[in-house]
C-alpha cells in the first residue's frame, strides 16, 4: 500500500498543535529585552527598504514578515497572529463564536444546510434543514462561486446582530431574519453508552469550556450505569493546559502530582490533583495515537505516570512546549513558548527539533519506518527511561508510548477507496440521499438509526454509480469488493451525521474501530 494511503489523514489533525498557558503577568521579563541601538538598527532597515527600494512595499506587511520569521527561528511552535486573524484563530480555544447556528454544504454552486442547532437562532426563527440560501442580506450567493470562506464571513457576526436571508424550500422562495447568537462550539465529540458499565468520550480539543463539558458527560454516563471509561484522545491537537488539567483532577486522588512546567525564565511550577475527581476510583483506558499532541500528551502522560489509565495505540506526536498568547497593542497575537512541560516522572516529552530535522515530516517517517503497523522494541533501547510508582518503566524522548500498541488499521484499503475518501462523494451522495428521503427517515435516537438503518445493495450501486458520474471516480470492482465494507461504513456513517450530528459517526464506527475494541477487551 502506498505511502499516501494511510499519512495524509494523519497529517490533516496536526494544524492546531498547541499548548497555552494562561497565567500571570510574571511570565513577561521585566529584563530589556532589545537594546535601543538595535531597535535603532531594525527601523534604520525598515526606512531604508520603504524609502530606497525599486518597487513600492507595504512597511506593515514587511513588519508583520519580520515578526512570524523571527518567531519561526525559535522553535515548530511560536507563532505570529495578525489582528485579523486573530479572532477566527481563537473561536475554538474560546469554545463559542457568533452566528446563525447552522452547519452547510456547498453543493452545485449552493449553501445548503445539513442541520439546525436546537434551540440556536436559525431553530428560533424557522430555517430548516435542507433549506437553500441563496441570499444574505442584499448579496446573492448562489450561481456566483460560492467559497466557503465568504459564507463564514457573511453568516458569522457579533450575537444580537440581525441577517437577513433569502431561501429556497421545495422550490417556494422564503424571506427569514435572524438575530445571530452566541454559537457553542462543543469540545466534546460524542460521549455513549457502549455496553451497560463502559462508556466512551471523544475530546476533539481541548477549549477553555473542556472541563465543565467534560465534568457533565462523565456525570451523566454514571448515572446511566457507567463504571469504566474508554476516553478518546485522538487526533486531538490540544489547546489550553488548565483544561486538560481539569480532565486528569477528575481521576486522580487529591495531592497527585499531575503535571509541571519549566522554563529559562520560569521557576518549575507544579500542579497537584484536587479532592474533587469524580471517578478517581473506575477503570480508564486512554486512546492515543501521532496526531494526539500537547494538552492530549499531559492528559495520557499524567495518568500513565500515576498508574491510573491504560493508554492505547501508537506513540503520541511529542509537544511538550508551552506556549503564552501575548496580545499586541493593534490586536495581533504572538503565542511565544515560554517553558517545557513535564509528566509526573520528570518526562520532557518534547521531541526533537532544530536544525536538520525536518520537524513536520516526522509522522510520514514513522509510517515509512514501520513504526505504525508494528512494535519494533529496539525502538526504546535510545530512549530515557522513567519508573512510575508502581514500577512500570515508561519512556521519555518524543511522544507518549502506549502500554498497548495497536498497528494502524489498514483493513479494505484500496486506491479505489481512498480516491473515495479524498472527494466529496461520500458527503455529496449521502446529503442527496438525506435531501430526498429526509420524511421517511425518522428514528428516535442515533441508537435506534444504528440498529435498524441498512446499506442495501441498491443504495451501494447508486453511490458507485454517482461517484462515477459525478467525480469521475471509476469503479475497480476487485478494489471494490476488497473494501466494500469500509464503503458501507462510511455511508452509513455520514448518513447519521445529516440525520443526527457528526458525533454520531464515531458511534457508527464503533464496532470496526481496532483501537476501541482493543480498549474494550482491556476493560472487560
Amino acid at each position: 500500500m502506498k505511502s499516501y494511503l494511510i499519512i495524509t489523514p494523519l497529517l490533516i489533525a496536526l494544524c492546531s498543535a498547541l499548548a497555552y498557558y494562561v497565567g500571570s503577568g510574571k511570565f513577561i521579563s521585566q529584563k530589556k529585552i532589545i537594546q535601543q541601538e538595535e531597535v535603532s538598527k531594525l527601523n534604520h532597515v525598515l526606512e531604508l527598504i520603504e524609502n530606497r527600494y525599486v518597487d513600492s512595499v507595504k512597511k506593515e506587511e514587511l513588519i508583520e514578515l519580520t515578526i512570524k520569521n523571527m518567531l519561526a527561528e525559535l522553535d515548530p511552535h511560536s507563532a505570529y497572529i495578525s489582528a485579523v486573524n486573530t479572532e477566527t484563530e481563537n473561536e475554538r480555544l474560546q469554545g463559542h463564536f457568533g452566528g446563525v447556528g447552522i452547519r452547510f454544504i456547498v453543493l452545485r454552486d449552493t449553501l445548503m444546510v445539513t442541520n439546525i442547532i436546537k434551540g440556536g437562532p436559525s431553530d428560533r426563527a424557522g430555517l430548516l434543514a435542507s433549506d437553500r440560501i441563496i441570499a444574505v442580506d442584499d448579496s446573492v450567493i448562489a450561481g456566483v462561486g460560492l467559497e466557503i470562506e465568504n459564507v463564514h464571513k457573511k453568516l458569522k457576526g457579533q450575537s444580537g446582530s440581525p441577517v437577513h436571508l433569502t431561501v429556497l424550500r421545495e422550490g417556494l422562495k422564503k424571506e427569514i431574519d435572524i438575530t445571530r447568537g452566541q454559537i457553542p462550539l462543543p469540545s466534546i465529540n460524542a460521549a455513549y453508552q457502549i455496553t451497560n458499565d463502559i462508556g466512551y468520550i471523544k475530546i476533539d480539543n481541548f477549549s477553555n469550556k473542556t472541563g465543565v463539558e467534560f465534568a457533565q458527560e462523565l456525570s451523566k454516563l454514571k448515572r446511566k450505569g457507567m463504571t469504566k471509561l474508554i476516553l478518546d484522545l485522538r487526533h486531538n491537537g490540544g489547546g489550553y493546559m488548565h483544561t486538560a488539567v481539569n480532565v486528569v483532577d477528575e481521576f486522580l486522588p487529591d495531592g497527585k502530582l499531575i503535571v509541571y512546567t519549566q522554563g529559562l525564565h520560569l521557576e518549575k511550577n507544579e500542579t497537584f490533583a484536587s479532592a474533587y475527581g469524580n471517578f478517581e476510583n473506575n477503570a480508564v483506558v486512554v486512546l492515543i495515537n501521532s496526531s494526539s499532541a500537547s494538552a492530549s500528551e499531559i492528559v495520557s502522560g499524567a495518568l500513565q505516570d500515576n498508574d491510573r489509565a491504560t493508554i492505547i495505540g501508537r506513540r503520541s506526536f511529542g509537544k511538550g512546549l508551552v506556549q503564552q498568547p501575548m496580545t499586541l497593542e493593534d490586536g495581533s497575537e504572538m503565542r511565544l513558548t515560554v517553558s517545557r512541560y513535564y509528566t509526573p516522572t520528570g518526562r520532557c516529552i518534547q521531541k526533537a527539533y532544530g536544525d536538520g530535522i525536518d520537524y513536520h515530516s516526522d509522522i510520514m517517517e514513522r509510517y515509512e519506518n514501520g513504526e505504525l503497523q508494528e512494535l519494533d522494541s529496539s525502538h526504546f533501547d535510545n530512549l530515557e527511561q522513567f519508573t512510575t510508582p508502581k514500577g512500570k518503566i515508561v519512556y521519555g524522548g518524543g511522544g507518549i508510548m502506549p502500554d498497548v500498541f495497536v498497528p494502524i488499521d489498514t483493513t479494505g484499503s484500496s486506491l479505489y477507496l481512498t480516491s473515495l475518501l479524498y472527494s466529496a462523494a461520500f458527503r455529496d451522495f449521502c446529503f442527496n440521499y438525506i435531501d430526498k428521503n429526509r420524511r421517511r427517515l425518522v428514528f428516535k435516537d442515533v441508537e435506534t438509526f444504528n440498529t435498524n438503518f441498512k446499506i442495501t445493495e441498491t443504495l451501494l450501486n447508486d453511490f458507485t454509480e454517482f461517484a462515477e458520474k459525478e467525480h469521475d471516480i471509476p469503479k475497480v470492482e476487485t478494489e471494490y469488493l476488497h473494501s466494500k465494507e469500509r464503503i458501507k461504513v462510511n455511508l452509513k456513517a455520514e448518513i447519521s451525521t445529516y440525520l443526527f450530528d457528526v458525533s454520531a459517526r464515531s458511534l457508527i464506527n464503533i464496532p470496526f474501530d481496532k483501537d476501541i475494541q482493543e480498549a474494550l477487551k482491556q476493560l472487560k
